[in-house]
């Protein structure tokens, strides 16, 4: 693997690796389909793939909370897409029980994974717009 840039790597974070693993579970899917799966369809689906961890990593990377989250939402969107496709590629009997079960799975997951994600930069955001005031109650003894 390469070494990461300076300042906090998207290596680090768990949605990034499970969405690697599910581009890396798509294309190894559409290749092993590929006399089934047409050629445009089969490009569509590795797009909505790649484009999953490519926009965490790319959120991950820029300077202000507004477009981590910005960046999320886009993931979060391909993740969508894929999904959709999936379900259209089983469907119409391009993709196995199987096949489908395990894409499902793993984009479950990475759903979940991004969805604290934004969870957590949207309370940051919260935390920056909206600073909690110090109580002016005295402390209980």
């Amino acid at each position: 693997m390469l070494e990461p840039a300076n300042g906090p790597s998207h290596r680090k974070l768990k949605a990034w690796h499970e969405a690697q693993t599910l581009a890396v579970l798509t294309y190894q899917t559409c290749t092993a389909r590929r006399h089934v799966i047409d050629r445009g369809l089969a490009d569509q689906i590795r797009r909505a793939a790649i484009s999953i961890p490519s926009n965490i990593a790319e959120g991950n990377a820029r300077g202000s909370n507004k477009d981590s989250l910005r960046f999320l939402y886009i993931a979060r969107g391909s993740l969508c897409e894929l999904e959709s496709q999936i379900d259209v590629c089983f469907s119409t009997q391009l993709l196995s029980k199987e096949d489908a079960e395990r894409l499902q799975l793993q984009s479950s997951l990475v759903g979940r994974l991004i969805g604290g994600l934004i969870h957590y930069r949207k309370q940051k955001e919260d935390e920056r717009t909206n600073p909690k005031k110090p109580s002016t109650q005295p402390l209980p003894p």
